[in-house]
């Protein structure tokens, strides 16, 4: 293995060496007997006297990082206090331990496994790696419940090391002891797992998605070099490897310096045209953070997140606030909602929905939306409300031509006089499309004479384009956001778009690639939405173009 190099995902900046430290987490087993049923109610409240502990012990290391302004780690905890004490979870466990007669931490495993499996079936990156955060909390529950040590591994550290891991959840993240780790090693993750998103805010080099045969490998190593901004890990480098990281490493230092200054500044080209660089949010909690980071607006907010781990669907009422939220933390910069985006790889409450063969294919965004134009409705309303409260924009996914545009205009039309006649307040909503399929990006001439404003959607573009499934690790080479005919269709769109007086952003991840951007920009995209820690780096590369 000496001297090898082995690719990952590059997951967080920076390049270091160092003596490696293998985490190995210990495994949870209860012993799967049935309880007595006179039992029971101790049982119920053993689980919730666990879920009030670790809420409390999570809210503990989320103040803590807070007070070392460790803030975007503090915000995760954050979401993580509301996912230990969720009440679709809690249900679901009780029902369990009263109707099946589980013990608690069996009843809270298998529970927390099928709402996993709910967030991995789903066809957004970011959402997908929302299982981990499950399974995290689960755990901590259950070895509360089971009285299993929860004292960290991390504390047999001898001095600073590269920490080589299966995983790690974002609890185990939040806990590393930041002065000793130099780098960070997974077999799992991606680059929106939190463990990515977490290294990455907290400025320590990671690449992960190794896979577990080559994580094995490397732990036999005694030195390992890892540079988190190409994606790969050498074992026991030579001399010569030393060298060059070395100089990476001076250069990495500089570049961190030189960001810093970006953070809030207005993105323009030398020649002055103005380049909107906006954020991508998952939920309303993230809206202070992304600003923080330096964001003009938000590009990208899902709503999919609103729909999840739940029994109905979510009201009116409360979608209103969700959307609000957002558009007031932005105060008047623009803020762009996409609306539902889920199809036949989750279940939906309320809705039948077909098992599907291909359902990243099938029956989900816009198509599913014009369908159910009840549930459609409710969505649609809640947004013309909010936009009473600030700069909101509505944007509509898996668009393949203009009628679906127009219907969802009827159906926007028909929400604003049932509020009017109801005397509600409502805001005016610009509407746009997301370019995701070759057939929106053919019609582009077409969509544009229908809409404010294009955002194209490269990870689903790339991947239909090309018929590369972006999660097969076999086809990564194929998977190019580069690739001619993927940035022939983003041309095409911003060349109808300029021809009908519109504008062109882009929120997946191509927008934050600084090989890409400027590409991206030459072929006329004035918008630049991506994950936040990303955005100053982009600003000082549309600064330089």
């Amino acid at each position: 293995m000496a001297g090898r190099r082995v690719t990952g995902v590059a997951a967080s900046e920076g390049v270091a060496v160092g003596p490696l430290f293998r985490y190995r987490p210990q495994r949870l087993e209860p012993e799967r007997t049935s309880i007595r049923e006179e039992d029971v109610g101790r049982e119920v409240e053993r689980f919730h006297a666990a879920v009030e502990r670790v809420a409390r012990r999570i809210s503990q290391t989320r103040e803590e990082l807070e007070r070392r302004g460790s803030s975007e780690e503090a915000g995760i905890l954050e979401a993580h206090v509301e996912l230990v004490k969720d009440p679709e979870l809690s249900s679901e466990v009780e029902r369990k331990i009263k109707e099946e007669l589980k013990s608690p931490e069996v009843a809270l495993l298998e529970s927390a496994e099928e709402f996993a499996k709910l967030f991995e079936g789903m066809e957004d990156e970011y959402l997908r790696a929302r299982a981990d955060d499950v399974r995290d909390v689960s755990h901590q529950i259950a070895s509360e419940i089971m009285g299993v040590s929860s004292s960290s591994l991390f504390s047999q550290m001898e001095g600073p090391s590269v920490v080589v891991a299966q995983n790690l959840t974002p609890s185990e993240t939040a806990t590393l002891p930041k002065e000793k780790v130099l780098a960070i090693v997974t077999a799992e993750g991606s680059k929106t797992s939190h463990v990515a998103i977490m290294a990455r805010s907290m400025g320590i080099p990671a690449v992960v998605g190794l896979g577990g045969e080559a994580v094995e490998e490397l732990s036999t190593a005694s030195v390992v070099a890892v540079d988190g901004g190409e994606g790969y890990v050498v074992a026991d480098p030579d001399p010569e490897e030393l060298t060059l990281f070395e100089e990476k490493e001076r250069r990495a230092s500089a570049e961190r310096e030189s960001l810093e200054t970006f953070r809030h500044v207005l993105a323009r080209t030398r020649s002055g045209r103005r380049i909107e660089v906006s954020a991508n949010l998952g939920s309303p909690g993230e809206a202070e953070e992304a600003l923080r980071w330096g964001a003009e607006g938000v590009g990208l907010f899902r709503t999919e997140f609103l729909f999840m781990q739940r029994e109905s669907l979510p009201e009116e009422e409360e979608q209103y606030e969700a959307y609000a939220t957002v558009a007031r933390t932005f105060s008047g910069r623009p803020v762009i909602v996409r609306t539902l985006d889920v199809g036949g790889d989750k279940e939906l409450p309320g809705i039948d929905q077909p098992e599907e063969e291909n359902p990243f294919l099938g029956w989900r965004g816009i198509r599913m939306s014009l369908d159910e134009p009840e549930l459609f409705k409710i969505q649609i309303r809640a947004l013309l409300r909010a936009a009473t409260e600030g700069d909101l924009k509505v944007m509509f996914p898996m668009v393949t031509g203009v009628e679906e545009v127009r219907k969802a205009r009827r159906l926007i039309e028909e929400c604003e006089r049932e509020l009017e006649a109801e005397g509600k307040p409502k805001g005016e909503l610009e509407v746009g499309v997301m370019i995701e399929t070759p057939a929106a990006a053919l019609c582009a001439k077409e969509l544009a004479r229908e809409v404010s404003f294009f955002s194209i959607g490269t990870n689903d573009l790339v991947q239909y384009t090309l018929a590369a499934d972006r999660g097969n690790e076999k086809l990564k080479s194929l998977y190019r956001a580069d690739h001619p005919a993927v940035l022939k269709l983003i041309e095409m769109s911003c060349r109808a778009a300029e021809e009908e007086g519109i504008w062109v952003g882009v929120c997946g991840e191509a927008a934050s690639d600084p090989d890409l951007i400027p590409t991206l920009v030459e072929l006329g995209v004035s918008e630049l939405s991506m994950s936040p820690p990303s955005i100053p780096r982009a600003k000082k590369v549309v600064s330089e173009l």
